[in-house]
């Protein structure tokens, strides 16, 4: 280990850095000297320098290699890296002074040289190690291009902020130059970080934006409300500029993204609402070691509930769905990013088929069911609605007898707000499936907790507007809207699955919960958000056409059914409801009409029989 350890400092490098910084060392204190007697040193101290120079250079290096000096990267200079430099020279000069002192100045240099040679060498060294980084940190090429950057506006004059406007100073070739901030703290308007000035609050990003000839501005706070966001937003498009933000902050602690990663402002961005509070504990209690399934696992809601069940510890987890290309997507995306091959399974299957499923139950013996397999396209299901009830309703009326045959512990339906007072077969397949689940739960041998989560449309899934508009834009438009008026709720998935969850914790059986889904959004201010977004200008570059509503289709959703009451649950963004189980019609007697009804083609006289069963259906017949 010796030897090892003397054959490290022996190195080329290590030796020419000695040198190096005995070099800077000497010098340093040569001018000290000069300074002191004004470039003409009596020839009495002439020889004390001479005769202290070597020791007293001997002690700084000494402490300098103490202070980590030899074996840094010198090209990496920050704050840290010049107090570990500042401390080894501060204590080699406090050295010499108390020497003085203990001296009497005998053989020691005099005090008004130590303190100009601390103030010098320290000088020389860090300005050797900025210029090292200066010069790591731009090639020749960024050198050059750095009259071609795009200037841009840095919006939060914060920690973030700052460390962005570093690097995009240090990496030109990022293509960005940061020629001004705006923050709202009144303290650091007019002052400059990193050379760069704050030049106003956020409120004057127009003007600003116009003064220093800016096209591009970037969000730097990752912390920042939705509301926040919205509002620089929205400005940033009235002023024709384009919005770049950082990463999440989970993103930026966890090393999982870098501060220059940035992305364009999304829809989910706007719309979307500010984190929600889950207990997770009580989450945690419901799945750890519990054996989970989930239908429909490869959808947009299927693969966030199994992404977000993995994190609470379930003994292991069963993955179905009908769609080959959904669960191998699941596999690659989802479940090998989190290494969870060992307690992940997935299965390709059609839960309509009950004795497949029933062979399921009985290998995989779940506790916990979530189901989210189902068709959820309002308009394909409106001309096929023998299909809609198979796989809505059917499926699921076959599922609830197997989880209370099996004593699962908890079967949670993902249902819809278009099961209210429903005008569309997809919806109303959804309220028969949730009129299956009360019926279930009232039989006296059952002892599952049955229960279904409505929620509005998820942003970014498949079948959405939100991804049909942003194709629709990409081709130039036109961008379709059915009416002006029309309006829906929004969440993101990840909000919604968690509130699920939590949903799941409260329920006791036979209830029906409603995620607070906050205003209800106009499809057409949707549409003109996702145009401006994308840079363009309704009207100009973009066209809004109105096609008129689809049969189905409502011109607003709703959240409660006239029969159920309301009653409070212990999160704010969750509604509980309890209807009265009892129905004119039992389940039984629902699936042997709506089959002997489905084995014909006639469409009209399908939703006629739905509606004997579900009066507040409003069918669109043609």
């Amino acid at each position: 280990m010796a030897v090892a350890s003397v054959l490290r400092y022996l190195s080329y490098r290590t030796l020419s850095l000695i040198a190096f910084y005995a070099l800077t060392c000497g010098v340093s204190y040569i001018v000290a000297f000069q300074l002191r007697f004004d470039f003409n040193v009596p020839q009495d101290f002439a020889l004390d320098l001479v005769e202290t120079i070597w020791w007293v250079v001997a002690l700084k290096l000494m402490l300098l290699v103490a202070a980590g000096q030899v074996d840094c990267v010198l090209a990496y200079f920050r704050l840290p890296d010049a107090l570990r430099l500042f401390s080894g020279l501060f204590i080699a000069s406090a050295i010499l002074a108390s020497m003085w002192y203990v001296y009497h100045g005998n053989g020691v240099p005099p005090r008004a040289v130590i303190l100009t040679d601390f103030l010098l060498s320290f000088l020389m060294l860090a300005g050797f190690r900025v210029a090292l980084r200066v010069k790591a940190s731009r090639s020749l090429g960024d050198w050059l291009s750095w009259d071609d950057l795009e200037n841009v506006i840095i919006v939060g004059a914060g920690e973030v902020g700052a460390g962005l406007c570093a690097e995009l100073k240090s990496k030109p070739r990022l293509g960005m130059r940061p020629v001004a901030f705006i923050d709202d703290d009144p303290k650091k308007v007019g002052r400059y970080v990193h050379g760069v000035l704050v030049a106003d609050a956020v409120a004057g990003l127009a003007s600003v934006a116009k003064r220093y000839a800016v096209h591009k501005a970037i969000i730097a706070f990752p912390s920042a409300s939705v509301g926040r966001v919205r509002k620089v937003s929205e400005m940033a498009y009235a002023a024709d500029l384009t919005v770049e933000t950082v990463p999440a902050l989970t993103d930026l602690a966890s090393g999982r993204a870098r501060m220059t990663q940035l992305r364009p402002v999304e829809l989910e961005d706007l719309l979307g609402r500010d984190a929600i509070d889950l207990n997770s504990d009580k989450i945690r209690a419901m799945l750890a070691g519990k054996r989970v399934l989930i239908t429909g696992a490869g959808g947009s809601v299927g693969s966030e509930l199994v992404a977000q069940v993995l994190d609470y510890g379930p003994e292991c987890l069963l993955c179905v769905d009908q769609a080959e290309i959904a669960i191998f997507e699941l596999q690659q995306q989802v479940l090998a990013a989190r290494d969870a091959a060992k307690i992940a399974q997935t299965v390709v299957l059609d839960v309509y088929h009950a004795d497949e499923v029933e062979k399921v139950f009985q290998r995989f013996q779940p506790q916990v069911i979530f189901h989210a397999a189902a068709h959820k396209h309002v308009n394909l299901m409106e001309a096929q609605p023998a299909e809609a009830l198979r796989n809505n309703f059917l499926t699921t009326v076959e599922l609830v007898r197997l989880a209370s045959r099996f004593a699962v512990e908890r079967f949670i339906l993902i249902s819809t707000d278009k099961a209210i007072n429903p005008t569309s077969v997809m919806g109303v397949s959804k309220r028969l499936a949730e009129l299956s689940l009360l019926e279930q739960q009232q039989h006296a041998a059952n002892t599952t907790k049955f229960m279904a989560v409505r929620f509005g449309n998820v942003l970014g899934s498949s079948g959405s507007v939100v991804p049909i508009f942003r194709r629709q834009i990409a081709a130039g438009g036109p961008v379709t809207v059915t009416d002006p008026l029309v309006t829906r709720f929004f969440m993101t998935v990840e909000e919604a699955v968690g509130l699920v969850l939590q949903s799941a914790t409260q329920g006791t059986g036979g209830e029906i919960f409603v995620l607070d889904m906050g205003e209800p959004m106009k499809i057409l201010d949707v549409a003109r958000q996702m145009i401006a977004l994308s840079g363009y200008h309704e009207g100009e570059d973009i066209e809004i056409q109105f096609t008129g509503l689809k049969p189905g289709e409502k011109l607003y959703e709703e959240v409660q059914h006239i029969s159920e009451a309301l009653q409070p649950t212990d999160h704010l963004r969750i509604m509980r409801f309890v209807a009265d189980g009892k129905r004119p019609h039992s389940v039984e007697s629902m699936v042997a009409a709506l089959v002997a009804a489905s084995s014909g083609s006639d469409v009209a006289e399908i939703k006629k029989v739905i509606q004997r069963f579900v009066p507040e259906y409003s069918p669109y017949l043609d």
